[in-house]
């Protein structure tokens, strides 16, 4: 529920999201006198609105960003009456009570990390704490800036307590110089696609 004020970052009261990706304080939401809703970043802190990254959007029904590494969508509010947070959500439990689903998410036990060497994202990085996780270009995931890098590329996963990764774009792709379908992940390990080289680290 959006309110004038909302502070989003890793470490606030009002909404904070464990991503090391995101400021501590990254963005905040206001009512604007055209009475219209929008998000603007503190400086120097960006949002991503597909290819681009910018400091301010308005926050029209429908639209897709990013504040770091985690994605948000506008969406319409549930007709009702605004009161408390707590009360709606209750409200809204009652009203659509929980199935049980299966999922395949899951926590790394030993986090996977991605240090960009070379390429379009040079000295940025990935730190995956939970999958599956994909990368590939424009990926809604873990995003590959290079346009001619695949849309996808890999899918992060684990077996027992060590972490691998599944090849999704054939030769377009590789670890250590050579072809791979599946590979377990070690310290050190090289990925290469289109211009970018990305070195794979585990985390303990």
């Amino acid at each position: 529920m959006l309110r004038n004020g909302l502070v989003i970052g890793r470490t606030q009261d009002d909404l904070a999201f464990d991503d090391a990706e995101m400021s501590s304080s990254h963005a905040i939401v206001s009512y604007g006198f055209k009475k219209a809703w929008n998000i603007e970043c503190l400086a120097p802190a960006k949002l991503r609105l597909g290819f681009e990254e910018v400091a301010r959007a308005s926050l029209i029904l429908g639209l897709i960003f990013h504040l770091g590494q985690t994605g948000f969508k506008v969406v319409e509010r549930a007709t009702g009456v605004v009161g408390a947070w707590d009360e709606q959500l209750k409200d809204w439990f009652d009203n659509f009570p929980a199935r049980q689903t299966s999922t395949e998410i899951f926590f790394f036990i030993h986090p996977v990390r991605l240090s960009f060497i070379q390429g379009p994202q040079f000295e940025e990085a990935y730190t995956l704490s939970y999958g599956p996780r994909l990368l590939g270009y424009n990926s809604l995931d873990l995003n590959i800036k290079d346009p001619a890098a695949p849309a996808h590329i890999a899918k992060f996963f684990q077996i027992g307590d060590r972490a691998y990764i599944e090849n999704l774009c054939g030769d377009r792709s590789t670890i250590n110089g050579s072809a791979y379908d599946q590979h377990m992940v070690s310290p050190g390990d090289i990925l290469r696609v289109a211009s970018n080289i990305i070195e794979l680290s585990i985390l303990t």
